[in-house]
């Protein structure tokens, strides 16, 4: 038997105060997709780091990590860098934040070409073009000039994609690459990303917490929690040889979710007398279109994100709006708050017209305590230098300003058992706290102004699966205990089916269809709609590319190939966008 590609022998990874990683154990062979999973904290993404050599400074490591059966430990220091630099390329989650934003995608793709491939710089240019192309970027000559600003979320990742194959390694490590993407773009990532893995006889280390996507695009599955891998599965069977308590919690939370014909019944609105009786938020023509630079290059040229948009949201219920990044429900969402102002339109809150501007600082607060945001990033949006309890009581103070010291400690104490907080975190700052408890705090704080409707944008998209239920649980709980009306706005459609009663489902600015969350998502009338939901992954699922030119179907649980194996059934034509 040959050596396997990579290999992790009992991995222990520490800091000077305490262990990380105690033991993560597995193996990659040729041509092989392993994926391992976990909740943030389970010591994934350490562990590829230490493979990439990533680890921050001070970080130690034991074990072995073997690649192409040699022990790096053993490696002389050039040796090592070479062959981290050649054969292995590592993608990573967020792209827009591994690009210089001064630098065009051009610059980005030919420098590891020209500084340690040692080509030259037309041949990197040429190298470049053929890259995007190869993963399905149309246009190349014009994309390598632009800038990262320019491109969307999915396109970026095909940037980072083909700026890994750039030096043609022999394994990918992918690290939480579509957790920001909606279906849609999640797909057609791995459907590239597939057919570049038959082309080019890839392995992959694929590093995600969605176990239903490394069920259908790996081989095998390893999951690890709490620093350790608890046990690895044959892709293919793992529902059935499943047998940690944990895994099994994993699949619960994660596999079949959105799977049309699964639903359950929609949430009941809360007990209180006026729910559901009348719309708390009215929206009617809203249209808001923006500036930007035109695709010739030259001059500048009316978007359209949000084109004659409209919708009711009923007093203590939860409306969803769900499309793919660009279907313009963040712009809607932040018209709604007053963060945009809307070319056209009118927005109703509570009977009041809030299409025109907040005339001074009393109305102001008076919208801010009606309605209040919750963002994607927590670990952004709240205040870094502020324990919880500086941030709670700051956001008290504002909204009920004559508040007493004991009556605000009294509401602190209110708001971290609304939100399911230890009273023990009060004063941890946001880098003490985890992704769900940082989430936990941005909700108490938005419910410290006693609200009437919270917007919640894209809140769990970043989270993992079983926090992502562990926050739709809570934020459902709130609505039932408080009245407060939720909208949720989202690209995944398994958020929708746990929290919203009402759903509208957007594309290119404009509402496709709208219904109840049963009705969308058991019976969708429209196209769109029905593509939303065959890209959500589960078992039997085969990502494919829709929007590129390529419509077949792209098997990605292959194994290893035979050699000599043709690969004529693989396009290798560039494809459009």
């Amino acid at each position: 038997m040959t050596a396997p590609v990579l290999a992790l022998e009992a991995l222990s990874i520490r800091t000077p105060d305490r262990a990380l990683v105690h033991d993560c154990t597995l193996e990659v062979g040729a041509g092989e997709a392993v994926g391992l999973v976990g909740e943030s904290g389970s010591g994934k993404t350490l562990s590829v780091r230490a493979v990439a050599g990533l680890l921050p400074a001070g970080f130690t490591t034991g074990g072995a990590v073997r690649i192409l059966g040699r022990d790096i430990a053993e490696l002389p220091t050039g040796e090592l860098r070479e062959l981290r630099a050649r054969r292995i390329g590592m993608i990573f989650q967020t792209p827009r934040a591994h690009l210089n934003p001064l630098r065009t995608i051009g610059d980005f793709l030919t420098e590891a070409q020209v500084t340690v491939g040692g080509v030259s710089p037309d041949a990197a240019v040429r190298r470049a073009r053929e890259l995007l192309d190869e993963v399905g970027i149309n246009d190349p000559g014009r994309r390598l000039r632009q800038y990262p600003a320019e491109l969307s979320g999915g396109l970026l990742q095909r940037v980072m994609i083909a700026a890994t194959l750039a030096m043609d390694p022999e394994i990918l490590l992918a690290d939480e690459i579509t957790t920001a993407l909606d279906v849609t773009t999640q797909e057609e990532v791995m459907a590239v990303i597939g057919e570049l893995r038959r082309d080019r006889r890839l392995s992959m280390l694929f590093i995600t917490h969605d176990l239903a996507l490394a069920g259908a695009v790996c081989d095998r599955v390893a999951v690890m929690r709490e620093g350790r891998t608890i046990e690895t599965l044959a892709a293919a069977t793992m529902r059935r040889d499943a047998r940690a308590a944990y895994t099994r919690t994993l699949m619960s939370a994660s596999l079949d979710s959105g799977v049309p014909g699964t639903a359950a019944a929609a949430p009941e609105s809360p007990a209180a007398p006026t729910a559901g009786s009348r719309p708390i938020l009215e929206v009617a023509g809203l249209r808001k279109s923006f500036r930007v630079r035109s695709a010739s290059g030259g001059g500048r040229e009316d978007f359209i994100a949000v084109d004659d948009v409209a919708f009711a949201l009923d007093a203590g219920g939860s409306l969803g709006i769900v499309g793919e990044s660009g279907s313009g429900k963040s712009t809607t969402a932040r018209i709604i708050c007053g963060l945009e102002r809307a070319d056209a339109g009118v927005v109703t809150v509570a009977g009041a017209d809030w299409s025109l501007p907040a005339r001074g600082g009393a109305e102001r607060r008076v919208r801010a305590k009606t309605v209040q945001m919750v963002f994607q990033d927590p670990y952004q949006s709240l205040d870094r230098r502020q324990s919880v309890r500086q941030c709670l009581r700051e956001a008290i103070r504002v909204h009920r300003r004559a508040a007493a010291a004991a009556e605000i400690e009294a509401r602190i104490a209110e708001l971290m058992a609304q939100a399911r907080l230890d009273p023990a975190l009060l004063d941890a700052r946001p880098r003490a706290l985890s992704g769900g408890q940082r989430q936990r705090v941005a909700i108490a704080r938005a419910l410290a102004a006693d609200p009437e409707i919270i917007v919640l944008d894209e809140a769990v998209s970043a989270l993992d699966v079983t926090t992502q239920v562990e926050i739709l649980t809570l934020l459902d709980g709130i609505r039932r205990e408080t009245g407060v009306a939720l909208l949720m706005i989202t690209h995944d459609l398994t958020v929708i089916r746990r929290l919203c009663d009402r759903v509208v489902v957007m594309r290119s600015g404009r509402v496709e269809e709208a219904g109840t969350a049963a009705q969308i998502l058991d019976a969708p009338r429209a196209e769109y709609t029905r593509e939303l939901l065959d890209s959500i992954p589960r078992e039997g699922w085969t990502p494919r590319r829709r929007r590129l030119g390529r419509t077949s179907a792209i098997p990605i649980r292959t194994g290893p190939l035979p050699a000599g194996l043709p690969n004529d059934d693989i396009p290798t034509t560039g494809a459009t966008t």
